[in-house]
């Protein structure tokens, strides 16, 4: 079932804006509406039979407006089913080296993160080994859901030698990416990671935090960072839906 726009038996009218036709002033209306959060991403958009109605305009007016929101990538339609709130997509540039928010920030996306968990745990293998320490050596482990606008995009799991992990858990892990706060707040100075990307099957205690069903297959994109000195400091395995990222990147010949 889709959001009516306006009380039944009232018709909306769209302000008033000098030389701006019908469409423009009903499309500007409506993707003030899904930036609000009165639409969520994925959700259906009015018909263009119901603005139609709201606004007493023809339809050909009224899809004018929906294919504006569209060519602006706010919405996308779906054939026989109509218009639907396009999720948000982090666009990742993979010859360099890129924070979540750096990710989003062309697109004017605001993003945050919810902190599920923050503890010290002993380094399995696969951790002690990225990182460089023993096996079962103390480590702090950080799991994040990514937010962007109000949409869930990923979930990280993050891992960081207990120094670097126990300063990070005094700071702003909600609102600030951790790129920023290691080299802004601890002096840290990145300097490359190695990526994996690939194709696996969600946990199911984890499904839900993406917005995936349980044993659904994800996106899993494992990355160690390393500072400028040579030293491991977070090893990141995060989850995505396939439509929640796409990856850029420029190929040299020869």
């Amino acid at each position: 079932m889709t959001k009516t726009l306006a009380p039944p038996g009232k018709r909306t009218r769209a302000p008033k804006a000098a030389r701006s036709p019908k469409y423009a002033i009903i499309g500007d209306w409506l993707g003030k509406r899904i930036a609000a959060g009165d639409f969520s991403a994925g959700e259906q958009l009015p018909s263009e039979h119901d603005i139609m109605q709201r606004f007493d305009v023809s339809r050909v007016t009224a899809r004018q407006a929906l294919e504006t929101l569209k060519a602006c990538g706010q919405i996308e339609s779906r054939h026989g089913k109509g218009y639907f709130v396009r999720r948000p997509q982090a666009v990742a540039r993979l010859e360099r080296l890129q924070s979540f928010g750096e990710m989003m920030a062309p697109l004017g996306i605001a993003t945050r993160s919810n902190v599920i968990e923050l503890m010290e745990v002993p380094a399995t293998r696969e951790v002690a080994d990225a990182l460089r320490v023993a096996l079962r050596t103390p480590v702090t482990r950080i799991v994040r859901q990514r937010i962007a606008g109000e949409a869930a995009l990923s979930l990280d799991i993050s891992f960081f030698p207990l120094d670097v992990g126990r300063k990070l858990a005094l700071l702003d892990l909600q609102r600030e990416d951790v790129f920023l706060l290691l080299e802004r707040k601890l002096d840290v100075e990145l300097g490359y990671a190695d990526l994996t990307i690939d194709v696996v099957e969600i946990d199911p205690r984890h499904a839900r935090f993406v917005g995936a069903k349980p044993g659904e297959n994800v996106l899993r994109i494992q990355r160690l960072t390393i500072d400028n000195n040579g030293r491991p400091i977070d090893y990141e395995r995060l989850y995505a839906r396939f439509d929640a990222m796409k990856f850029k990147v420029r190929v040299p010949r020869g």
